[in-house]
């Protein structure tokens, strides 16, 4: 009997739970909501309650994201349908409208940030609710929509149209001949050739793309839908239905979500519906669905890797090395996840390095040979004096491998006797806001045998996409001391340089060979600080770093090394100073663990008011490491893409670091790293 009752109350359990989900409103009604479903596509199991679509990012680098998209589904839309039945006659008409949320990072409904949420209905911002066809006792309705980038359509997401940067061949042969058909236009361009030293038809070729450059340039602006990209993870349905009296008394910025209110605000209406205004109305009816949405986005190293001219540093570039799947054509500006990643040179921190040239992993090199060149070139001073360098190469030192659908990125070794440690690395073209950043990857050993480092710090990471562009500038820091600018010295006079906007953001995951520990300036009032023999073991460290530009506005903001309890488990946090913009943890690990196995998994789970860090040799199997939330840091909520980098780290950024970079041979061989997948969820 006890059995019996137990098995009747899970009955009412689900069923209380299906009647919450069809109708979340008790107000008196003439009509009611008795059936609500979405994703009821034919190509969908019914069954599930949970629907993965993997999005679709073929078009994604210079028109965002849709979903779903690319023939996916037939029709490329997302289908529901709902049934309304009569309690009563009437003459009122009534109306119906579809929301859409991301569920999975979002602030909550009665959270000020709600409105930051990613949300939207229809994409046609002058469609607001659509009017219910007539009916007696009941109607089915059928419908369908789809998710998309800037989906309020807000203003400051339009702009210039990315495509304007391709032209159509057919248009540059066109316009040639018009030109040359032109007798006054093809004399001055004869005249242009002689002065610039070009041959007549590089000259008038040129002419020609400067000219479909200047129409395109200006067009009018366009809604650049992937400068707020749908976010990763699940999404939740709220189907509204409202008579034509409650229509009418509808605030204009819930039918159209581009408006704001009277307080010059964006007003989310899953609060407005569920918590707010809405919740006592007469006369309107919301049902949620049960099932949900899950999207996830794979990244293409296939894809190929984009040459953009706005990141090479300024310096000119060599093409030779430009091929189908590297370089600045048309086609990869469409299509190439990637482009190859600059290093800014930065002029203050000059290497100052031994002239030997070695096999930095060879088992050769030890530590007591490392002291001793450290001790000789200390003596005699005959460094080589230069920086840490850039590719002038591009192309040259980042490989795709479309078979296995891979990318290689190389740390040259020396050649002709020219001194150099050259960085390299690959940036994403695709941003989004939020979700699991997972990366696989085999990076390249850091220490060898004797645990000599090599120089080299291995990074996965997250960096603002279009740092300065209005669009994706950071939420206001609410603090006397503010966002601190990037470029900004790391002194007490920087702090009168904090501004309350800024749009600099980064996440890192950097692996290098360092102590554990900090400076015992970092722990005031202890007597001995604590310490290891970084140079002898074999670990290396993990460090886990948001670049907060040092706003003051988190209530635990504070310097030195500090410990903090994230999630019921206690890290080390460090702050430099009060000027000091971002925030590290460093992890010891093994070293063969990490580096002696085909790939290892790296992820950034990046919430609105949290950043997990996780490591693993699986990604069913990963380790939490770190955890930082915004009650220490000022988690960043503009849009950023994924980095991956083989850097040679400056020696005055690790003060504790057992080796020092100057006195690191330059590499005699390629180091070579390979990205073998990155995904969002």
């Amino acid at each position: 009997m006890k059995k019996q009752y137990r098995f009747s109350t899970k009955i009412f359990f689900y069923l209380t739970l299906l009647l919450f989900s069809l109708s979340c409103s008790n107000k008196s009604s003439f009509y009611e909501i008795t059936f609500f479903e979405v994703l009821t596509n034919q190509e969908f199991n019914q069954k599930d309650s949970i629907i993965l679509i993997e999005a679709n990012l073929d078009n994604a680098p210079l028109s965002g994201i849709r979903i779903p998209a690319g023939k996916q589904i037939k029709g490329d839309k997302i289908a529901f349908s709902f049934k309304i039945a009569a309690h009563e006659k009437t003459k009122q008409k009534l109306y119906y409208k579809i929301y859409y949320q991301n569920e999975t990072y979002k602030f909550h409904e009665t959270s000020n940030y709600s409105e930051e949420n990613f949300y939207g209905s229809w994409e046609d911002s002058s469609i607001t609710f659509k009017e219910v066809p007539f009916f007696d006792k009941e109607i089915i309705i059928a419908d369908s929509f789809s998710i998309v980038g800037n989906p309020r359509n807000e203003a400051l997401y339009f702009g210039k149209d990315p495509m304007n940067a391709i032209i159509h061949p057919d248009t540059l042969y066109n316009t040639i001949n018009y030109i040359k058909s032109n007798e006054g236009w093809f004399n001055e361009v004869k005249k242009k050739a002689i002065k610039q030293n070009r041959t007549i038809e590089n000259q008038v070729r040129l002419d020609a793309i400067w000219v479909l450059e200047e129409i395109k340039n200006k067009k009018g602006l366009v809604n650049n839908r992937m400068w707020r990209n749908p976010r990763m993870g699940n999404y939740e349905f709220m189907l509204v239905v409202i008579s034509e009296e409650q229509y009418k008394k509808t605030p204009e910025y819930l039918k159209k979500l581009n408006l704001k209110n009277s307080e010059g605000k964006m007003v989310n209406p899953f609060w407005y519906f569920k918590y707010g205004d809405g919740i006592n109305q007469s006369n309107l009816q919301i049902a949620i669905s049960q099932r949900k949405l899950k999207v996830k986005s794979l990244f293409s190293m296939r894809s190929g890797i984009f040459i953009d001219k706005t990141h090479t540093g300024g310096t000119d570039k060599t093409k030779e090395y430009y091929s189908s799947t590297c370089g600045d054509s048309d086609d990869l500006l469409q299509r190439s996840h990637f482009r190859q990643y600059f290093h800014y040179i930065n002029k203050d921190y000059p290497l100052k390095n031994i002239p030997m040239v070695l096999d930095v992993l060879n088992d050769t090199f030890s530590r007591v040979q490392y002291e001793q060149l450290k001790k000789t070139y200390d003596a005699n001073s005959k460094f080589i004096y230069t920086y840490v360098n850039s590719s002038n190469c591009p192309c040259k030192t980042v490989i795709v491998d479309t078979a296995e659908n891979t990318i290689s990125m190389i740390n040259p070794g020396i050649k002709d006797s020219i001194y150099m440690k050259e960085q390299v690395g690959v940036a994403g073209r695709i941003g989004l806001s939020y979700g699991k950043w997972r990366a696989k990857i085999k990076f390249p050993k850091i220490i060898n045998n004797n645990n000599v480092w090599t120089g080299i710090t291995n990074a996965f990471w997250l960096l603002a996409e279009q740092t300065g562009a209005p669009y994706n500038q950071r939420r206001a820091c609410n603090a006397d001391i503010a966002y601190i600018p990037k470029n900004e010295p790391n002194n007490n006079s920087a702090l009168k340089k904090s501004r309350k906007v800024d749009g600099y953001s980064e996440i890192d995951f950097e692996i290098l060979k360092e102590s554990q520990y900090w400076p015992k300036t970092s722990y005031p009032g202890k007597i001995v600080a604590p310490t290891d023999n970084a140079a002898s073991n074999n670990k290396v460290m993990v460090t886990c770093t948001n670049w907060d530009l040092a706003c003051h506005e988190p209530v635990n903001f504070d310097i030195g090394a500090k410990k903090y309890k994230i999630d019921g488990k206690e890290y080390i946090f460090h702050r430099w100073d009060h000027y000091y913009k971002a925030l590290t943890t460093k992890i010891p690990v093994d070293h063969a663990e990490m580096f002696n196995r085909d790939y290892y998994y790296f992820e950034i789970d990046w919430y609105p008011n949290k950043i997990v860090w996780k490591i693993g040799r699986e990604k069913n199997a990963m380790q939490t490491i770190c955890a930082m939330d915004n009650t220490i840091t000022s988690i960043p909520n503009n849009q950023m893409v994924a980095v991956v980098t083989q850097e040679w780290h400056s020696q005055e950024w690790w003060p504790t670091a057992p080796y020092k970079q100057n006195y690191i041979p330059f590499p005699k061989n390629d180091i070579i790293g390979k990205i073998l997948e990155i995904e969002v969820e």
